[in-house]
């Protein structure tokens, strides 16, 4: 006799759904925490570009995009599209705060734990969950 039962194809089968069933959520967890790189990263750009606007004009920028008044010609996505950005600049220019929200329809909406990072002019990372606790101490390793 030659090939294989239909016992022993069942049991391989098996056996097959079974490790695909405990190495997925493993899986998904890794790729939520790598797909934040996209958000930390354009943070960082932020704040890269508004020291260089401040240097030129004594204030920092109230705008991502180009336009009037100057901006910081960034787009309101995150490079990847995974993060909305948005950006908040006191009146007098002085202080600002950048922050990267999760885009509810794309693939990072099931990261419940950093739905929010941010970031301001003293170089204070923060993160925030699905509940919109902002915490400094950063106890889901957002920021790293």
């Amino acid at each position: 006799m030659r090939g294989f039962s239909l016992i022993e194809l069942l049991v391989t089968m098996a056996i097959a759904g079974l490790l695909a069933a405990l190495a997925l959520p493993g899986y998904s967890h890794v790729i939520t925490r790598a797909l934040r790189q996209d958000a930390r990263l354009a943070l960082l750009r932020i704040q890269y570009r508004q020291e260089s606007f401040f240097v030129s004009h004594l204030a920092y920028s109230p705008r991502l995009g180009d336009g009037d008044p100057p901006g910081l010609a960034i787009s309101a996505r995150s490079d990847s599209g995974h993060y909305l950005l948005e950006l908040g600049t006191s009146a007098d220019g002085m202080a600002y705060t950048a922050v990267a929200r999760v885009d509810p329809a794309g693939r990072q909406s099931t990261d419940l734990q950093c739905t929010q990072l941010a970031i301001d002019q003293t170089g204070r990372r923060r993160s925030a969950d699905a509940a919109g606790n902002w915490r400094d101490d950063d106890p889901y390793r957002c920021w790293g």
